[in-house]
């Protein structure tokens, strides 16, 4: 059956250097990937192999029994803050028997692979004023193992190296500079020969992106760099290759802004030219004119771009702008899948990404020539690219300067974080796709806020008005998983998923696993598409699955549990919406036990009407205008269900206690972390007298709205 398989996909003419010939189908196929472990059985790293594919071999679980999976184990035993269960997005990694994997706030957990059972927990004590650093609420997206060390990033930026067996710290290193800036930690640390490299969140804050490198042994510091300069007034430049990136930005670019770049994710690592590659951030502010006094544009290097650098030194062997200058959040931090693939006739060591912007990529990886490159979504932000320079060619009619404008993708992304797939077999890459528009709109003047996001670009959702539309079609908003050729250029095939979010891919032999929103993990064929295996497990599924084997039962393990941007408000066909939330650890098995699922959410009970604020209108619309630039990322104006406290629920002692909370940060342990550096205690006064004022209208029946009590009493 495999082997009919490989020969069907060289048949449909993916051009790669497959499976078939000979009878060593496998091996030829593990040559297409960099370093996979040597126990099949195992999967040692995020990605399993050193080129992040999410590939495994093993084939136990096959289209003929995906069906019968069912629960091996389950673990729940996770450490959770104030009852706010944040998002679980990592994947993962399984050695000599034992499964790693981290927590939102940094936590590091270690539990036996067979039974579950817990052989260590690592609390990083991460400090809970960081969760307003985080643009896209607390989260985290793994752990790193090597050396005989498990290495995690906390959200407050700090990088920890345990001992594996034991779950001691072995040592812990600062990795923020200068803490002013918005930062915050959430990607998962890449090791790069004798370093551990990590970067920090932050370019839709405020704050100037970096990547560390730390010593395995001792966690000193090996080198750092920066991708977009520094103000010129504070000191030189760090090295030549500020000094070079800084002859493409605007003399008088808004330094005080920070400018991001931050490269939170998309770090690889290629041990055969010792050179590690980083996908950089998007540029902050959004709009580019905004990051200059003068509103010159330039392409402000190194911004959305893969970047190889000297795993020894940190100094750039060169660099590749997917989004010169980059005015719609097209961050080049999706993340990296390295492979050995042939493309027009000769053997390439490429590296692949299907960022934000819509258009998937591949590089040589050796030099950075660009190989291919094609839309793999709805792009209107530019009209093509130049294949001899590799500049896409900018629309005008993207640049919203002087106006609203649509475009394709949205901030969203054609890809966001969650990893993509590679299969050696079918020559595949999997991807997890949004298919969207947005409407954009300059919001000014732009100033840096603590604790803020600083984006001063608003965006809106489908559907469109016919205005906006303009003749043009409406906007669809889904998810799908898009199979993509990387030599032929193109899709193979697409199937669209139960909701907008889509998980991370991961391929077990013949088939392709992602889970979705909709609290399914779903198993198709991975070469043609067809699904084989529909799994509910109650839970929002947004990390990617991975699979092991101990004792011949080869295990699908998967973590669980909503948060991110998305966890504000849960929309019906979302797991969330009709079950209870919680972090979880699903473990598989063919022939396996029932899923539990979570419990059924239960209607609310009303509490009391609230005791009314004197305020007048003015100082009510004032209190509105506050809860939506300070609040609304977190809680949905007139509440809704998801992973926060309705702030149109409340009980009156918490709203007695609302200064206390908001001010002084009394629940900052949870992530409600205290306001005092941006509001005032007129602000916080107008922002309490809003919600109570909106709660007792919208009981009384004076204010409607989709987010008011038709949707607390689901």
């Amino acid at each position: 059956m495999r082997m009919g398989r490989v020969l069907a996909a060289v048949a449909l003419g993916c051009g790669l250097m497959l499976s078939a010939c000979g009878g060593h189908g496998e091996d030829k196929a593990s040559q297409m990937l960099l370093g996979a472990p040597k126990t099949a059985g195992d999967w040692s790293r995020p990605g399993r192999d050193l080129g992040d594919s999410y590939y495994s071999p093993l084939e136990g679980i096959d289209a003929d029994n995906a069906g019968k999976l069912g629960l091996a184990f389950e673990f729940t035993g996770f450490k959770i803050r104030g009852g706010i269960h944040y998002a679980l997005q990592s994947t993962p990694v399984m050695q000599d028997g034992t499964l790693y994997f981290s927590g939102p706030w940094g936590e590091a957990y270690a539990i036996d692979a067979k039974t579950g059972a817990t052989r260590w927990i690592f609390d990083t004590k991460a400090d809970g004023q960081y969760a307003r650093n985080a643009c896209c609420s607390v989260s985290n997206r793994g752990i790193a193992l090597a050396d005989g060390k498990v290495f995690v990033g906390s959200l407050d930026g700090y990088l920890y190296a345990i001992d594996a067996k034991t779950g001691h710290q072995v040592w812990k290193s600062d990795t923020f500079v200068d803490r002013h800036w918005n930062y915050a930690s959430n990607g998962f640390p890449q090791i790069a020969g004798n370093v551990v490299i990590i970067g920090n969140g932050g370019g839709d804050m405020g704050s100037r992106g970096y990547v560390s490198a730390f010593d395995l042994k001792t966690g000193k510091l090996a080198w750092r760099f920066w991708v977009v300069p520094g103000d010129p007034a504070k000191g030189p430049d760090e090295n030549p290759d500020v000094t070079a990136a800084r002859k493409t930005w605007p003399a008088d670019a808004r330094w005080d802004m920070g400018l991001g770049g931050n490269a939170w994710a998309g770090l690889a690592y290629d041990p055969e030219t010792d050179t590690a590659f980083i996908g950089t951030g998007n540029g902050g502010p959004h709009p580019s004119w905004l990051r200059s006094k003068s509103g010159k544009v330039m392409d402000e290097l190194y911004l959305s771009s893969i970047v190889a650098v000297n795993a020894k030194t940190g100094r750039v062997k060169w660099h590749y702008q997917e989004v010169p200058g980059d005015n719609w959040d097209y961050a080049a931090t999706a993340p990296l899948v390295l492979a050995n693939i042939e493309i027009d006739g000769k053997p390439r060591h490429v590296i692949m990404q299907a960022p934000k912007n819509g258009v998937f990529y591949v590089l040589d990886r050796d030099t950075g020539k660009l190989l291919r490159a094609n839309p793999y979504a709805r792009v209107n932000w530019m009209t093509g690219i130049d294949m001899q320079t590799g500049r896409p060619r900018i629309n005008p009619e993207a640049i919203y300067r002087d106006g609203p404008k649509l475009v394709w993708p949205s901030g969203a992304g054609g890809h966001g974080w969650a990893p993509m797939a590679f299969s050696p077999r079918t020559g595949l890459v999997y991807i997890p796709t949004y298919d969207a528009g947005m409407r954009l709109s300059q919001i000014t003047p732009a100033k840096f806020v603590p604790g803020h996001i600083n984006q001063y670009a608003e965006g809106r959702f489908p559907p469109f008005s016919k205005e906006d539309l303009a003749g043009r079609p409406q906007s669809k908003f889904e998810g799908r998983l898009t199979a993509w050729d990387p030599v032929a250029n193109k899709p193979r095939w697409s199937v669209t998923l139960p909701t907008f979010l889509g998980g991370g891919t991961m391929v077990a032999g013949d088939l392709v696993f992602q889970g979705s929103a909709s609290g399914y993990l779903d198993a198709y064929d991975a070469a043609s598409g067809k699904q084989v295996a529909h799994i509910f497990i109650g839970t929002v599924i947004t990390a990617a699955p991975m699979t092991y084997e101990l004792e011949g039962q080869q295990y699908i393990a998967v973590l669980a549990g909503a948060g991110g941007p998305q966890g504000g408000a849960f929309m019906p066909g979302v797991a969330g919406f009709d079950h209870e939330n919680y972090q979880r650890l699903v473990v598989l098995k063919v022939g396996g036990g029932a899923i539990p699922l979570p419990p059924k959410r239960k209607p609310p009970v009303l509490p009391p009407l609230p005791k009314p604020i004197a305020a007048s209108a003015a100082e009510l619309q004032r209190g509105q205008k506050l809860f939506m630039d300070n609040c609304s990322r977190c809680h949905a104006a007139g509440g809704s269900i998801g992973i926060y406290p309705n702030l149109w629920m409340l009980q009156q002692p918490v709203i007695d206690s609302f200064d206390q909370i908001v001010r002084d940060g009394a629940l900052s342990n949870a992530g409600m972390a205290s306001f005092s550096d941006s509001l005032s205690q007129a602000d916080i006064d107008a922002i309490k007298a809003y919600i109570v004022t909106d709660t007792i209208n919208r009981r009384k029946g004076i204010v409607n709205g989709p987010t008011g009590l038709q949707s607390q009493t689901h």
